[in-house]
């Protein structure tokens, strides 16, 4: 993991320098780093200076892939790899050539690219009594001050790394040049060939073979090629400036090939990279005169909780050159980095990051002057820098011809002044914080998986993955394969990771057989009504809905259901589950419709009818002449129970009763002593009911029905022989009659139409 901190104020993890700390000179430690293990160790040149606990810096100086034809693209970089790649780390301990490192370190450098760690002391309060400075960039280490102050930093000297950082080129004087009078235009050549002076220093390197010539070298001015043209500025916050031409006169070379200013790097809080001000490139010289290129400025890398700056100044300037006689003039050297975190500014401070001025000319002649080295970088972590900070990033100024006597005099023959730098706010200083611990493999947790399933398995830790046995899985180099074993199974991982360690781990799986849930046959039934379950396939039962279920738990529950429903049972085994659903289907009974209970006279006659269903049974069939029949006429001669049982279309029965009583009547009239006729009948509106002889007492009309529910009621009464009944109102069918008094009874048929 990393952490970026807007202000990096460590309160409890440095073990600081108690009081108050006076401080001068170096007071950081250097050494190479070499490679880097998989105990999360460095190993280094010299391991001697650093103890356990103390803060380090690790950063990668160089590294960065440029351009390397032979054009004016010489020098541009294609890729910066990690150069200028850096982190906060911890020592856990030492020991000879190893640091071993309490956090997993940030990057991958690359430790061809001449990585350097750099102790950080860390003070509680400290004073700068006298200059405090930084060992000079010799190729390997150095070129970085870097210090912590958990209180307040009280500067009473200057802090200065100027001229810390990347060399300038170095002078070769080349005495046969110019020997068919012409320039040379190349932008590489060997640093023994005369063609052209060293480049600066830069963050890339490249052979001898191609470090010569007018082409930057990343951030390094490139060299003056011959003949006497001026060397270009470096670059760092700002554009170095390029070099002056010599001016041809009558039987002398010209020199157009002036160095060129160095590559400005990619700055942006979202790169996060850190460099030493670029050197500046080497004039072309012949007569012994010329200068080697200015250097860059250092890095300053201070935090502080307060700083009193008491009106000092915090320098990181590229060299100015000096003048040059009748040779080339060489670039200045670029202006340094700041890396500044601090809370709280009591009191006013100055920074100085100004690049080097190129060398001017003297002498009759008019070679070229050497351009301008850029202005300086500062990086700081808040969101824009106090009031009472001072800064002068300028670039610096390009040479000139000093001599009057001269045809240039005053002139910088196209040398120009180097940029001015850059302030970033905002910057993220990373500090690595995630704790080293040696099993850096992972794998997911053991898991069970159901016959038939698949799972993932998920590993991390590394960028290269081996599983094995490569059995029932989708790849064995990958993180995350799918393992559909057949058997349990323990697979073994083993992960490497992008320092080249490798871990392993491993992960079981647990196969156990799957369930075939079965919830039985679908059922249909006649009305609400009670259903036997009969699940199978697994050790759990649990159905649902539950409405109904004598119990949920088990395989074959007794159901009460009153409508369709549809019931799930899910059956499982611990870890494998499976669901089926039975359907209950509830028919409904059909709605028999038949007579009422009734009474009738010994002899008498009635109709039994019944509705609602498909078919009928009667019952007692020694009773009935029709079993199945719909309607019926019957003279019981007792009292008797009828029972008819319907089924519906779904096969769904309902019975109903009809109790008829038989009763031995008092009298009949002699039918011959009391003659009638009713006509018309079959009659669609009304009956007549004639009597031979007027009748000497009452008589009760009543007309059923066929299911013997009485439809019309009347009294006949007595004096009269004629009498008419109205049927307007009946629905078509046939209906019975009965009158009666207490003398008679007399029953008969009628139809109406």
């Amino acid at each position: 993991m990393r952490r970026y901190l807007p202000f990096l104020f460590f309160i409890v993890c440095y073990s600081a320098v108690s009081g108050q700390e006076l401080i001068r000179g170096i007071i950081n430690d250097y050494t190479s780093a070499n490679g880097y293990t998989c105990s999360n160790a460095l190993l280094v040149d010299d391991a001697s200076s650093f103890s356990a606990g103390d803060k380090i810096l690790i950063v990668q100086m160089k590294g960065a892939t440029i351009n390397e034809t032979n054009s004016s693209s010489f020098g541009n970089v294609t890729d910066y790899g990690t150069t200028g790649k850096f982190e906060i780390n911890e020592v856990a301990f030492s020991e000879t050539g190893v640091l071993y490192l309490n956090y997993i370190i940030s990057h991958d450098y690359d430790y061809s690219g001449f990585v350097q760690v750099v102790r950080i002391p860390v003070y509680a309060d400290a004073i700068i009594d006298s200059t405090l400075t930084c060992k000079s960039w010799d190729g390997n280490t150095g070129g970085i001050l870097a210090f912590f102050v958990e209180g307040t930093l009280t500067i009473q000297a200057d802090i200065d790394v100027s001229e810390k950082g990347f060399r300038g080129g170095e002078y070769e004087n080349y005495p046969d040049s110019c020997p068919f009078g012409f320039a040379w235009t190349g932008f590489r050549t060997g640093i023994d060939s005369g063609n052209g002076a060293v480049k600066g220093e830069g963050f890339a390197t490249v052979t001898d073979e191609k470090r010569a010539g007018r082409g930057k070298l990343a951030n390094g001015g490139g060299g003056g090629n011959d003949h006497n043209a001026g060397g270009g500025g470096g670059s760092m916050g700002g554009n170095g400036g390029v070099g002056g031409e010599r001016v041809a006169t009558v039987f002398s070379c010209p020199g157009t090939g002036v160095g060129q200013s160095g590559f400005l790097p990619d700055n942006s809080n979202s790169e996060n990279r850190i460099y030493l001000g670029g050197g500046g490139g080497a004039g072309h010289g012949n007569n012994g005169y010329s200068k080697a290129g200015g250097n860059g400025g250092g890095i300053i890398f201070l935090s502080a909780n307060i700083l009193d700056g008491n009106g000092y100044t915090l320098k990181s300037n590229g060299t100015s050159r000096e003048s040059v006689l009748g040779d080339g003039g060489s670039g200045g050297g670029a202006a340094g980095t700041l890396l500044l975190d601090i809370s709280t500014l009591e009191s006013d401070v100055l920074i100085e990051l100004k690049g080097g001025n190129g060398s001017d000319i003297t002498g009759d002649g008019c070679t070229g002057p050497g351009g301008g080295g850029g202005g300086g970088l500062i990086r700081f972590s808040g969101s824009t820098l106090p009031a009472g900070i001072f800064s002068d990033l300028s670039g610096g100024i390009a040479g000139t011809t000093l001599t009057e006597a001269s045809d240039c005099y005053g002139d910088s023959n196209g040398a120009t002044d180097g940029s001015y730098g850059e302030t970033i706010s905002d910057w993220p200083m990373l500090i690595s914080s995630e704790i080293f611990i040696n099993d850096f493999a992972n794998v997911n947790n053991d898991t069970t998986i159901c016959l038939g399933e698949s799972v993932t398995l998920d590993a991390s830790g590394g960028v290269i993955y081996n599983w094995s046995p490569a059995t029932w899985l989708s790849a064995t180099d990958i993180s995350n394969p799918i393992c559909t074993a057949e058997n349990s199974t323990t697979y073994t991982v083993v992960i490497t990771n992008a320092a080249g360690c490798f871990d392993t781990a491993e992960v079981t799986v647990t196969v156990v057989p799957g369930v075939d849930a079965i919830a039985g046959p679908d059922t249909s039934v006649c009305g609400a009504n009670q259903v036997q379950f009969f699940a199978s396939g697994g050790g759990d039962f649990l159905w649902s809905p539950s409405t109904g279920v004598s119990n949920i738990y088990i395989a074959n529950p007794i159901v009460f259901v009153t409508e369709s429903t549809d019931y799930f049972v899910t059956v499982s085994n611990g870890v494998c589950n499976d669901i089926d659903t039975v359907s209950i289907v509830v028919n409904s009974l059909p709605d028999i419709i038949t007579n009422n209970d009734t009474t009738i006279c010994l002899g008498e006659t009635i109709v039994l009818s019944a509705s609602g269903a498909s078919t009928y049974l009667w019952e007692p069939t020694s009773a009935v002449p029709c079993i199945d029949c719909t309607y019926m006429e019957v003279t019981p001669l007792n009292t008797t129970e009828f029972t008819v049982t319907g089924t519906n279309a779904d096969g769904c029965m309902t019975s109903e009763s009809i109790i008829v009583t038989v009763e031995i009547c008092q009298s009949v009239f002699n039918a011959t002593t009391l003659n009638y006729i009713i006509y018309p009948n079959p009659s669609d509106a009304f009956f007549i009911i004639q009597f031979e002889d007027v009748i000497t007492k009452s008589i009760d009309f009543n007309l059923f029905a066929a299911d013997n529910k009485l439809v019309y009621h009347s009294v006949l009464s007595a004096g009269e022989k004629q009498f008419k009944i109205s049927t307007a109102a009946l629905p078509s069918g046939i209906y019975f009659y009965k009158m009666q008094n207490e003398l008679i009874y007399i029953n008969g048929k009628l139809i109406v139409e």
